[in-house]
């Protein structure tokens, strides 16, 4: 009979995971991205970064129409960090097509009717060369949503194939370009709400104004 400590089944996560190395084996698919999930890992990954999550509501919820197949869901999140606050509306979008320009700028143009001070989009697809363009001059902050055994293979964080024990399912990175002006895409680290504050434009002008 082999030890328990060899071989522990978590049925929450679907994965059995092997004393030797942490090694993840998935067991099923990945779970399905649905607006309820998605809300759970917004709500994860802003608290994760270091802000103090208010009572998140839900704006707008919508189906995507063909081809996408995908939904749009859109959050009002108020953040809070060392004595600043700010209210973020938050684009979560499923979708197989690259987000484009557009999404970038109807977000920001519909921050005063909210009323919210900053843009966050997640999405489960890449964004477009002119939405990352688009985002950088607006104060937009983008994050593809990618499975996390991938997003930890390319972080350059471990040996790849080697998965620690709480790996989540999904993992947002944070896409923008470095000061090359290359696309880079980085994972969200615990305690940098600067990652997230970097790029919107309040707090650019905050910082320099």
């Amino acid at each position: 009979m082999p030890r328990q400590a060899d071989a522990i089944r978590f049925h929450h996560h679907h994965v059995v995971i092997a004393s030797q190395g942490c090694r993840i084996i998935p067991v099923t698919e990945l779970p399905a991205v649905t607006p309820e999930y998605f809300e759970i890992l917004v709500v994860r990954e802003l608290r994760k970064v270091g802000f103090d999550v208010g009572t998140v509501r839900i704006h707008r919820r919508s189906e995507l129409p063909e081809p996408e197949r995908g939904f749009v869901l859109e959050l009002v999140v108020p953040l809070a960090r060392g004595g600043e606050t700010w209210r973020a509306l938050v684009a979560c979008r499923h979708q197989t097509g690259a987000v484009d320009r557009e999404v970038v700028e109807s977000v920001k143009a519909r921050l005063p009717q909210v009323p919210a001070d900053a843009a966050v989009v997640f999405a489960t697809a890449d964004f477009a060369a002119d939405a990352l363009a688009a985002a950088r001059e607006a104060g937009v902050a983008m994050l593809r949503v990618v499975d996390g055994r991938t997003a930890f293979d390319t972080s350059g964080w471990s040996t790849p194939g080697h998965y620690p024990a709480w790996l989540p399912a999904y993992l947002p990175q944070l896409v923008d370009r470095d000061i090359s002006g290359q696309p880079r895409a980085r994972l969200l680290e615990a305690g940098r709400p600067d990652m997230i504050l970097d790029c919107f434009q309040i707090e650019k002008e905050r910082r320099h104004g």
